[in-house]
């Protein structure tokens, strides 16, 4: 996917500098591109706690019906339901350090 580079007065305008907008290229490996796919896809999936927050986890029954019209055989489609789910957990501690915190 690609987005254009933040300007230097975009980036200001938000309250960073430019270089908070560097990223690293990862590299993926073969057996991860499905799931980085699937994962990247269901990005509007997710569940969030009634009062708001960060989300505490993917819509699963969302989620499969999209697994499902992969056509993967048993393995691969555990395979790739595990994948998902360590995913998923990384994205939600992430979201969890990164997400306001209360006023003390």
């Amino acid at each position: 996917m690609f987005e254009p580079d933040v300007t230097e007065a975009e980036a200001r305008a938000e309250g960073f500098e430019l270089e908070d907008y560097v990223t690293e290229v990862i590299e993926v490996w073969p057996d991860n591109e499905t799931p980085l796919q699937l994962f990247r896809q269901v990005g509007t999936r997710w569940r969030i706690p009634p009062m708001g927050g960060t989300p505490i986890g993917l819509e699963w029954a969302a989620i499969y019906p999209l697994m499902d019209r992969l056509g993967l055989a048993d393995e691969a489609w555990n395979d790739l339901h595990e994948a998902l789910m360590v995913m998923e957990q990384t994205a939600i501690e992430t979201m969890q350090e990164f997400a306001p915190k209360p006023a003390k």
